[in-house]
């Protein structure tokens, strides 16, 4: 998410939606934009995805039912990586607005903006738990330690990858709680269906 992913080329990618069986691909949006990283409304009529062109990282939400596309105004072009809450009251998502990669939260109207993280590393990749009441994240709180990008094979040369460790918070940014601390890059956490208290539950993870 960091100077990595920054570096990475910009080509033309459209959303496309598909039934579980393989049949049915649908494309959802077209152009010349770099749309990827969807979340799907609890209700599943709608999607928030991250539409990036040049250097501007935006979020929006597409109405599947009639191809309404609207701009979530976040006040930022820089925003990336959103998550639809299981209650479809928020969606949160990856900012660089204050200098550094952050996690913040939004109503899907627009409303509601809240900055959620205020640590030193790089914070992304929010997933909130089947009840919306907590949201797993990937961190870089705990600082450079982690793997190189460069020492894999083919990939870019270094720096260091900006995050690398799991961290917990409720959903209103309270409570944080750092699960992993170890020097192996750990990212993009998803929940178990069923999930209610993140101390007895379990989280997986990249």
């Amino acid at each position: 998410m960091g100077g990595f992913f920054q570096r990475v080329q910009i080509s033309t990618a459209r959303l496309m939606s598909i039934r579980p069986d393989g049949t049915a691909l649908v494309p959802l949006t077209s152009g010349d934009s770099n749309d990827a990283m969807p979340s799907w409304s609890p209700d599943g009529t709608q999607v928030v995805f991250r539409s990036a062109s040049g250097t501007r990282r935006a979020l929006y939400i597409l109405d599947t039912t009639d191809g309404t596309l609207r701009k979530l105004d976040t006040g930022s072009d820089y925003d990336t990586f959103p998550s639809w809450s299981p209650k479809g009251d928020w969606i949160s998502f990856t900012s660089k607005r204050d200098g550094n990669y952050e996690i913040y939260r939004i109503r899907p109207d627009g409303s509601g903006l809240q900055r959620l993280t205020h640590s030193s590393g790089v914070d992304a990749h929010s997933s909130f738990s089947p009840d919306g009441e907590w949201i797993a994240f990937a961190t870089g709180m705990s600082g450079f330690k982690d793997e190189s990008v460069g020492l894999l094979p083919g990939a870019l040369p270094p720096p260091f990858q900006p995050y690398g460790e799991i961290a917990v918070m409720r959903a209103d940014g309270s409570g944080l709680q750092l699960l992993t601390d170890n020097a192996i890059e750990e990212g993009a956490p998803s929940w178990a269906p069923q999930v209610r208290v993140p101390s007895t539950d379990q989280a997986a993870f990249r």
